[in-house]
């Protein structure tokens, strides 16, 4: 069988040089030669060296041919658009304010202009987080008192200026910085916006071909997070492509990345000139607006890593493009910026033996970025354990239609005639843990309850979590006594304090299917954590298709232990 990547240790220096050995005491010259400080021996290890070196670089070239072996950014990043698939750079957080006033008049019409600055209190390396509105609100309350929403994006708002078409080389204009990445051409949010002599060209996903009705718009652009990690704006000479004297101008948004997600409550500063009444022409007192957010953002990520690029670009290949596996539409529903995670089963998962009901049914279900009317509405129930006090969560209770035919439409394109799609309101699985823990003597158990029960919340945010997961105890205390396992704003320090970490109980708010000791079917139904007649071992817990798990953490408890 042929070997996919060459082995470059067969012929290093040193195996080289033990090969030129053996081959010259097969000569009568050399039979018996000592190459102790011999002049051959310079020479030999020469050629070893040189020999070394084009192996490496031809294994190095084989290895990256290939996507599946490629280890350098560069070949992963190529290899990708060949395939079709487009690496994605940093994307910026997302959510939702709420702008409310006091001094409106009815039937007059007021805006708020896009890209509008706003600051929250939320602090990242020195600096607060920026948000902004990258599209013009227009709103004529009939009363007095009135508010609105607006979507807004992470990032600090940059115009870049002064270019024109002689800037371009190989109609590419290479931006000075990596700005905020939009992966949903489709929304009404953008991250950037490019004007050519002041007016707005339309961003595209590809340049297409003749029979794309989008072929009629010859003033289009795409733009591009290359195989060097660089933004850039990109122009074909099949469509309209900006003259020498052609003034480009583009506003975008200077991201944090996955550093740039705030909590609720703290989109709250406006700037000077923020809300603008129209027939008077004039600025409205900020005095009389407020704006905060009722929820935290979203979807902020960094750029696309190797290994991230190539789940997706083979994903996007063997699909050609089709929702073909439940991979496929896990890959496909993620793509989304309101998507945490996603999950699709059929029939072979429900009924390994066949079901006609099943028959080409496609079940989907999707955690969102934002829980609430607009996605997934939720009602509050009281959870009560043996060992810990009362407490309400969180039940989701049904798609919004609108969000939902939402869903749907993203995946149109993508949908194979024969499958039916319905999609099923997420299960949530809350968790909560008694702890006991010993501590180091100078440390404070206090600080480090704190500590423990935040990277405990950490390792149970979504997008570390998945449908179907197993939830293995042994796995969470491997997690919270590694300490080189750290979140992207908090170390969890005090964690080195602990002695000894034990997990004495895990209870949850519903029923979780396992799979029998065979691990087939049929399931039978486990209502807690430990065996019936083992009731001491601590299980894992395998939750079912639709299930997610979720941190209870105010009924955590942590017990000091002597």
């Amino acid at each position: 069988m042929a070997t996919l990547i060459p082995d470059y240790l067969s012929l290093d220096f040193a195996t080289i040089i033990e090969r030129l050995k053996t081959q010259l005491q097969d000569t009568t010259t050399f039979a018996d030669y000592n190459y102790e400080g011999a002049n051959i021996t310079i020479l030999m290890e020469l050629l070893a060296y040189i020999g070394e070196l084009n192996t490496y670089l031809i294994n190095k070239v084989a290895q990256n041919v290939h996507i599946e072996t490629a280890d350098v950014y560069e070949a992963v990043n190529r290899n990708a658009r060949q395939m079709g698939y487009e690496p994605r750079g940093p994307v910026s957080a997302r959510g939702t304010v709420t702008v409310s006033t006091t001094a409106a008049t009815p039937g007059e019409e007021y805006k708020l202009y896009e890209f509008t600055q706003l600051t929250s209190d939320a602090v990242y390396d020195g600096s607060n987080i920026l948000y902004t509105n990258t599209t013009t609100y227009s709103e004529t309350p009939t009363g007095s008192a009135f508010d609105f929403e607006v979507d807004v994006r992470q990032g600090e708002i940059v115009q870049l200026e002064g270019y024109s078409g002689k800037d371009l080389i190989d109609n590419e204009l290479i931006l000075p910085e990596n700005y905020a990445y939009d992966n949903d051409l489709a929304d009404d949010l953008p991250s950037l916006v490019l004007f050519i002599n002041g007016v707005a060209w339309t961003r595209v996903s590809d340049f297409y071909d003749n029979l794309s009705p989008l072929r009629n718009d010859n003033d289009v652009y795409m733009f591009v997070y290359d195989r060097y990690r660089r933004s850039k704006i990109v122009f074909n000479s099949a469509r309209n492509v900006p003259s020498e004297d052609d003034e480009i101008t583009l506003k975008v948004l200077r991201t944090l990345g996955i550093n740039g997600g705030v909590g609720a409550n703290e989109i709250v500063n406006l700037p000077d000139q923020f809300l603008y009444n129209v027939p008077n022409a004039t600025w409205v007192d900020n005095n009389t607006i407020s704006v905060t957010n009722a929820g935290a953002t979203t979807g902020g990520a960094d750029a696309e890593e190797a290994a991230t690029i190539k789940q997706n670009a083979r994903a996007v290949l063997h699909s050609q493009y089709r929702n073909v596996t439940a991979v496929d539409y896990q890959t496909n529903l993620e793509q989304r910026d309101d998507v945490i995670q996603a999950n699709a089963w059929g029939e072979q998962d429900l009924s390994p033996s066949g079901s006609i009901q099943e028959f080409n049914k496609v079940h989907l279900s999707v955690i969102p970025n934002e829980w609430g009317a607009q996605t997934i509405g939720t009602n509050t129930s009281i959870w009560t354990t043996d060992w810990s006090a009362s407490g309400t969560i969180e039940a989701p209770s049904g798609y919004n239609g609108s969000y939902e035919q939402n869903l749907k439409t993203w995946i149109e394109p993508s949908k194979m005639v024969t499958a039916y799609e319905v999609f099923q309101i997420p299960a949530l699985v809350y968790f909560s843990f008694e702890f006991g823990m010993r501590r180091k003597r100078l440390y404070n158990f206090d600080t480090m309850t704190t500590d423990l029960k935040n990277k405990l919340n950490y390792y149970f945010r979504a997008a570390n979590q998945d449908f179907n997961s197993v939830i293995d105890y042994n796995d969470i205390l491997e997690y919270l006594l590694d300490t080189t396992e750290v979140s992207d704003t908090d170390n969890f320090d005090s964690l080195t304090g602990i002695r000894n970490l034990t997990i004495r109980d895990i209870d949850v708010n519903r029923t979780v299917n396992e799979p029998n000791n065979d691990g087939d079917y049929p399931q039978y139904v486990e209502t807690a954590a430990s065996m019936a007649g083992n009731v001491n071992t601590i299980r894992k817990i395998q939750l079912g298709l639709n299930q997610f798990p979720v941190l209870h953490l105010s009924t955590v408890t942590i017990n000091e232990e002597t």
